[in-house]
Order: C-alpha cells, then sequence, then structure tokens
C-alpha cells in the first residue's frame, strides 16, 4: 500500500478510545459524537441499553446468543469482523462516526480462539499465545482505525497494570485499559487519544458531573493526546464528556501553540 500525504489530524477528536470502570459513561457520551451514527455493542458487552432505539440517525447493533448453543469464538470474531466491515464500507447505511462498546470484550474472544478455548475454560496455556491474540487484535485495529470513516470510537474497562511487572505484588501499580499482558499498555500507543471516564454523584445519589480525563495523573495512567507537548500542557485535565467540548479544547490548544522559527525560537 503506498504513502499519501495527509493533513495533521490530531487536532480533532477522529479515533478515540474511552476506558474507565462500569458505569461511568462510556457508551452514553456517544450520543454526542456527530451523525449518521453506529453502534456495535461486542459480544459480551452489557452497556448497551444506555443507548436509545428508534433515532433515525443512529443504527444500534446488538449481539444475540442462544443461551443454549455454544458458539465457537472463532465464529464470534468472524460475525463481528463481518458487521464491523460491512458498517465501515457503508453496507449498513451512512455511518459519519462509529462505536464498538466493549473492545476488550472482543479480545477476550481473539486470546480464547488462539488458546483453544483454555483461555475461556480456566486452563493453563503457553505464554507465548499471547503474542498470537496480540498480533490478531492489532491486525483488525489497524484495519478498523485505517478506514475513511470520520469518526471511530471505542471503549474498554479499567484494570490495574504494575509498574515494574517483575516484582509482581511488590510493584505499586496505575490504571489502564483492561486487556491482558502487554496489550494493556500498547493499545495506548494505537489511539491519538485516550481518555479515562469518571462520574461523581452526590450524596442524594444525582450525577454531579460525568469527565473525561485527557492527560496521566494520580493513579490514571491511561490516559494521553497524541500531540506537541506545547499542545498537551495547554490542555485541561479533566473536560465534560461532551464531543463539542473535546473538539473545542483540542483545537484551542492547537492555536495557542508557540510557534517555532528558522532559528529554533518560539514566536
Amino acid at each position: 500500500m503506498p504513502f499519501k500525504q495527509v493533513a495533521n489530524t490530531s487536532r480533532t477528536p477522529r479515533r478515540v478510545l474511552i476506558q474507565g470502570a462500569p458505569n461511568t459513561g462510556k457508551t452514553h457520551s456517544f450520543l454526542t459524537w456527530p451523525r449518521p451514527a453506529h453502534y456495535i455493542a461486542l459480544p459480551g458487552e452489557k452497556g448497551s441499553d444506555t443507548i436509545p432505539t428508534g433515532l433515525p440517525d443512529l443504527t444500534a447493533h446488538f449481539w444475540e446468543s442462544d443461551p443454549g448453543e455454544k458458539t465457537s469464538s472463532q465464529a464470534v470474531i468472524q460475525a463481528v469482523d463481518r458487521l464491523v466491515f460491512d458498517t465501515l464500507a457503508g453496507k449498513q447505511g451512512e455511518v459519519v462516526s462509529l462505536m464498538l462498546d466493549g473492545l476488550h470484550k472482543y479480545y477476550d474472544h481473539v486470546l480464547n480462539m488462539a488458546t483453544g478455548g483454555a483461555y475461556f475454560n480456566g486452563e493453563e496455556f503457553e505464554p507465548k499465545l499471547y503474542a498470537r491474540a496480540h498480533e490478531h487484535f492489532k491486525y483488525f485495529l489497524d484495519r478498523v482505525l485505517t478506514t475513511a470513516v470520520p469518526y471511530i470510537v471505542c471503549t474498554s474497562w479499567d484494570g490495574r497494570e504494575a509498574d515494574k511487572p517483575e516484582l509482581k505484588s511488590m510493584s505499586p501499580t496505575h490504571i489502564f485499559p483492561d486487556f491482558p499482558g502487554k496489550m494493556a499498555k500498547r493499545i495506548m500507543g494505537e489511539f491519538p487519544i485516550v481518555m479515562y471516564a469518571t462520574i461523581k454523584y452526590t450524596q442524594e445519589g444525582k450525577v454531579e458531573g460525568a469527565t473525561w480525563q485527557l492527560r496521566p495523573q494520580g493513579s490514571v495512567w491511561g490516559a494521553a493526546v497524541k500531540a506537541p507537548l506545547e499542545v498537551v500542557e495547554r490542555l485541561p485535565l479533566t473536560i465534560p464528556q461532551d464531543f463539542k467540548v473535546l473538539e473545542k479544547v483540542l483545537q484551542g490548544a492547537w492555536e495557542s501553540k508557540p510557534t517555532v522559527g528558522t532559528q529554533g525560537v518560539r514566536r
């Protein structure tokens, strides 16, 4: 495939991973993205109830399974891939934004397929099979993220990763997307924007605020924006869970970035 020259798109949120604990607004926030939009709840994802049905410009795809029938992970992956790439190709209708909800659930099936079913059965398997699963998953992700569809949003749960795995339980941990092995940190490099979702409640149980964290801080290291340091340092730590707000703060950070002259002096 030949190279082509493209403009820098990092000032617009075109490829985004939203990670966080369950029930932190990850799925619901997709309602703020540009439409026509398609939502795909990946097999095993339970957050699809927050997506309303009947909206003319938002098509929702839900996985149905027969409790009495055991479907192989290979068959599940084939069905998911067919729907995802048909949708990206416009065969399911016009698409400006696509959400793949529960990306970690798709990875589970990839790992289960790579281990011949051992992963879901709780059986031991050769650690080298993680590498096979990582490559299959990354190939899928590469094909999704390099399509011409303007906006791709993926979600995953959060999890704790050891800073120094060789120290095992003695190592401090930080929050990253919830993927097994090295993929928890590697996936941070696959998306231009990774955000951490949180929701705060009042003492009465009402939503006080739903936010996205844009930069690593405290226990959360799984949040980052790919941009020059002069841009990143101008981003707020958190913003409301709204596409328009995200787009505005990115553009504002880029526009306020100091320029560099021919002699390397900022202007």
